[in-house]
Order: structure tokens, then sequence, then C-alpha cells
């Protein structure tokens, strides 16, 4: 059976406009035994850390607050994140965080079926081709 101690894991960070750190906990490509989900911790960075607008063609993810406050947009309606919060964007719905408080935002994601093998990939070069795109 799996065991993780997530303190130990490396983390990926994606630099701005969407920046948070990314870490895989527990996934098929981590865990022979982990074959129907992958399990993601993000922290956003202190006001503003964020994802973009996207959606996931296969999965469906789940996402659990865990620390900070922010905001949610999921198919076009905003919810208030706080700890405590769940929500659940289904395949093909699009959605977005942003944390607007002076803490990191924590939240545990859940994957299912699991993300891609090249999830993390895709973060970071999503968000320095906007970077670069905004000249920033």
């Amino acid at each position: 059976m799996p065991y993780v101690d997530a303190n130990q894991l490396p983390e990926s960070s994606v630099p701005r406009p969407f920046e948070r750190k990314l870490k895989v906990v527990m996934a098929p490509q981590t865990h022979a035994e982990v074959k129907d989900f992958t399990l993601l911790f993000s922290t956003l960075a202190p006001r503003g850390g964020c994802t973009d607008s996207h959606s996931h063609e296969e999965s469906g993810e789940l996402m659990v607050v865990n620390s900070g406050e922010g905001k949610a947009w999921l198919a076009g309606e905003e919810y208030e994140l706080k700890p405590g919060v769940v929500l659940y964007a289904p395949p093909h719905v699009e959605h977005r965080t942003m944390n607007v408080s002076d803490e990191p935002m924590h939240i545990i994601c859940v994957f299912i079926p699991p993300a891609p093998e090249d999830y993390l990939d895709k973060n970071i070069t999503a968000a320095e081709r906007t970077r670069r795109d905004d000249g920033r």
C-alpha cells in the first residue's frame, strides 16, 4: 500500500501570472498500486496566485481548500473559497481559482480518472506563454 510523507516530495513552481506550487502526491506514474486517481497539492501564492481558466478533457477535479481565502469560478459562477470548502469541476467544465488572502492558499486536488502525466509541464508552459504574450 502506498504511504507518502508529502513534506518530503519535490514541488514544481508555476511562474506568474499563475503563481503557485504543485506537488504530485500519488498518481499512476508515482505508485504502481494507484490506478484510478491523481492526488495533487496546489499552493497558490498570496495576493493573486491563481490558475488560468481551464477545463480537463477526461478528468473531473475535486478541490478541497485547506487554508487561505480566495475565489473560484466554475461554469461561469463565482464562489468564495475558504478552509473547508469543496468544489468539483466535471470534465469539460471551465474553472479557475485565485488566492485573495495574505497567506498561501492550500488546495488538495483529486483528479478522477488520473490527470495526464504531462499535467505539470502543461501548467508551467501555459504560465510562461501568457507571461511572454503579456510582456511580463
